[in-house]
């Protein structure tokens, strides 16, 4: 490791003034196992990088005054320091700086990918992918670096990578993306594949979750549907999950586990605040489920409560059903599939 402090060394007569490094160096945790990484980048100062870049909070005085200390650690080709440097020209898509800074937040982010730095590579991915930093849309650039960032991801990064190749292989999309589409043929398998490793590789990403649940169950693979899906964070997906153990789909039937989820929707709150969240229809839904398995003689009132009045009961919910207790517009987004 090498360090920095500033001292003098007596060479033929000549005094000469040397940059030495003296700061700890700390592993860096976006990579993957064959691809480890050290930065002198301090946990202190990536605090203050986040504090700055806050969204709505951006300063940039601050981000250029920052600029200065990750210089020296870019220049000895520290990845994380030559991508925060980055950061600090990449600006102009929040609203400030100038079109000019764009270079060097080029420059930088393409030090640290060359470095195998994964949340570079993936910024190159975008760049190229979405024509950003005043780069030209070029998809055989962006494969390759999307291609780089599969190989030297952490888990989470890797989860992240594959859900986009998922995205570029749904067949029901039907832009031609040049080099990407070429290298990733359209498919339901292979995007249902893409999704199984993505899973595997990180079961907390949403959208993985949210689209590899969705796609198993609408390849009747219930079993596997059910498994992703009770990691969702989404409210409606926890409807769907009651769902499959009331009918017994991945699963052999089990009311008091769709009665668990059921009431897990039906005890969220409502937003006052923010009437127009679509969470916010979410609970009178799942109230309206553990109705209905009232009304279907699946469970007894007792056990709905405290969700239950009897008045609720009658006016709000038998007086606006079907005599299969069903609402006219209030089915399952996947019994009904």
């Amino acid at each position: 490791m090498r360090h920095i402090i500033f001292g003098t060394a007596i060479a033929i007569g000549i005094i000469i003034s040397q940059p030495i490094l003296a700061q700890t160096a700390y592993s860096v945790t976006t990579q993957s196992a064959a691809y480890p990484l050290k930065t002198q980048v301090s946990p202190a100062l990536k605090a203050e990088m986040d504090d700055i870049y806050k969204i709505g909070k951006f300063d940039l005085n601050r981000a250029i005054a920052l600029r200065a200390k990750l210089q020296a650690l870019a220049d000895i080709k520290d990845p994380e320091a030559c991508y925060l440097l980055a950061k600090t020209y990449d600006w102009y898509r929040v609203g400030f700086g100038k079109e000019s800074d764009l270079p060097g937040a080029v420059k930088w982010y393409r030090r640290a990918a060359e470095l195998n730095y994964f949340p570079a590579t993936y910024e190159l991915y975008r760049a190229y992918f979405y024509g950003l930093m005043g780069l030209d849309t070029d998809y055989e650039e962006a494969l390759k670096w999307l291609k780089r960032s599969l190989v030297v991801a952490s888990r989470t990064g890797k989860a992240e990578v594959l859900f986009n190749f998922a995205t570029f292989s749904n067949p029901d999309e039907d832009r031609d993306y040049g080099a990407i589409s070429r290298y990733l043929p359209k498919s339901k398998t292979a995007q249902l594949a893409y999704l199984k490793q993505a899973f595997a590789a990180d079961p907390q990403n949403r959208e993985v979750v949210e689209s590899y649940g969705k796609l198993s169950y609408e390849a009747k693979q219930y079993t596997t549907a059910l498994q992703v899906m009770r990691n969702s964070n989404n409210p409606w997906t926890w409807l769907d999950v009651g769902t499959m153990y009331e009918t017994g789909k991945g699963t052999k039937p089990n009311i008091p586990q769709a009665l668990i989820w059921y009431r897990k929707v039906a005890a969220l709150p409502i937003d006052e605040a923010s009437p127009d969240s679509a969470n916010n229809n979410v609970s009178p839904s799942g109230k309206y489920r553990i109705y209905r398995l009232i009304c279907l003689k699946k469970i007894t009132p007792q056990q709905a409560e405290p969700f239950y009045t009897p008045k609720d009961y009658q006016d709000v919910f038998l007086d606006r059903v079907d005599r299969n207790c069903e609402y006219k517009n209030s089915r399952s987004k996947l019994s009904h599939s």
